[in-house]
Order: C-alpha cells, then sequence, then structure tokens
C-alpha cells in the first residue's frame, strides 16, 4: 500500500526538512523541524488505519490451511538478531533493510508495549513495534565500555511494513529444516506462541519466530 493509496501528502519530502533541494516550506521558521507538524503527525496516524490487504488475507490462510505433513524441508536462511538477552531468528526474505537506531516518536493514547511510535526511515514514516514486547522479553544487560550495536530492522510481509529496534544483528545463516529443534518443554507463554522451533547457530540458541503468527499479532495491535 503507497502513500497515495491513503491521501497522505508527503510535504516532509517535497519541502520539509528530508527533501534534498531547496527547504521551502514557510511553517519551518516557526516549527524549527517536520517532526513538530501536525501533518507529519496526522499522517503517522493514517498508517494505524490502514485496512489489511487482500494479499495478506490469502497469505494467511493459505498458511492455515496447510497440514503441517505437507510443510517440504529444505535449505532456508534465517534472519538472526537480539532482542534484549535472546537471540531471534526470521526469514530472511522478510527484511527490507537495516539501518541506524534513530528516535522513535510515540503516538498519544496509542503507544503501547508492543507499538512503540513511528519513525523515519529514508524520509517516510513507518510503524515501530517491539518483538520483545510479544515475547515479553526483559530488557538486555548493558554492556559496559562498548559502544551500543542497536539497530532498526525494516520488515516487509503481503505489502506490509513495520519496523522494529534490537539489540544487536547477527544477519543471515543458512539451515536445514530438518535441523530445526522442537521448544524446550520449559518454554511458555508468549514465546512458546510466537516460536516455532530451535536453532543452534555458532553455540547459540536461535529461538525461531512463526512470522504469520508474529505479523498477525502485530497488525492486530496496529489497528
Amino acid at each position: 500500500m503507497t502513500y497515495s493509496d491513503l491521501e497522505i501528502d508527503d510535504c516532509w519530502n517535497r519541502i520539509g526538512v528530508f527533501h534534498k533541494g531547496e527547504k521551502s516550506c514557510v511553517r519551518l521558521g516557526v516549527l524549527g523541524h517536520c517532526l513538530n507538524c501536525e501533518q507529519y503527525a496526522t499522517s503517522g496516524r493514517l498508517l494505524l488505519t490502514r485496512p489489511l490487504t487482500d494479499e495478506y488475507r490469502r497469505e494467511l490462510s493459505e498458511r492455515f490451511r496447510l497440514p503441517a505433513s505437507q510443510t517440504p524441508k529444505t535449505t532456508k536462511t534465517a534472519f538472526i538478531f537480539r532482542a534484549g538477552d535472546e537471540w531471534l531468528g526470521v526469514r530472511s526474505s522478510l527484511i527490507k533493510e537495516v539501518v541506524d537506531m534513530g528516535p522513535i516518536h510515540s503516538i498519544p493514547h496509542k503507544s503501547s508495549r508492543i507499538f512503540r511510535g513511528i519513525v523515519n526511515i529514508r524520509g517516510r514514516l513507518e510503524l515501530c513495534v517491539s518483538i520483545g514486547g510479544v515475547l515479553r522479553i526483559e530488557p538486555g544487560t548493558k554492556r559496559q565500555g562498548l559502544p551500543s550495536p542497536e539497530r532498526l530492522i525494516v520488515a516487509t510481509k503481503a505489502g506490509q511494513s513495520i519496523v522494529f529496534p534490537v539489540s544487536e544483528v547477527m544477519g543471515p545463516v543458512p539451515y536445514n529444516t530438518s535441523s530445526l529443534k522442537p521448544l524446550p518443554i520449559t518454554v511458555s507463554g508468549s514465546k512458546a506462541v510466537y516460536t516455532k522451533g530451535i536453532l543452534n547457530v555458532n553455540n547459540k540458541e536461535i529461538g525461531m519466530l512463526d512470522d504469520a503468527m508474529l505479523f498477525r499479532i502485530l497488525a492486530r495491535n496496529l489497528g
């Protein structure tokens, strides 16, 4: 879904601070930055009310209609990252880009444990969520004397984009589905619901997330 589909006027890219040429917006003299403008905030709210696409609905239907026994065992690639002190993975095909950590702007009466707010990714407003909030992961231990490796990951599924902060990025790693181990019986709650198995990579246990389930709960919290 594009800005035009939502009738969003991204003036910050045309005449505002994110325009590479002359900044001609007359309101900048008063507001100082597009982040302080009501137009920018209103556009972010429009992202929250956009409907699910037909393509996304069809993909979910196909996903849950397929018996588990028919899932082929093939070599796949997982994109691995750390949230808090836990290592997690998702399908690499979902990852659009990884960018440096930037400010997350909360939206009054909308921000929550899962929905953090909106972020600016190369002049585009994107919804920012917390994977740790979904899985109820505690904040990670600060590494004394080392710079913060935090990043923002931009993921896209069936035309829906989300951004989520992570503590560290390992990157794409190939694996065979036969190496995906069942969850230990000690894993329960949200982690058990949204994790489909465990991989062992470089002596680290990686919780592979079920992206269909994950995007479904994120879409529900963004609606």
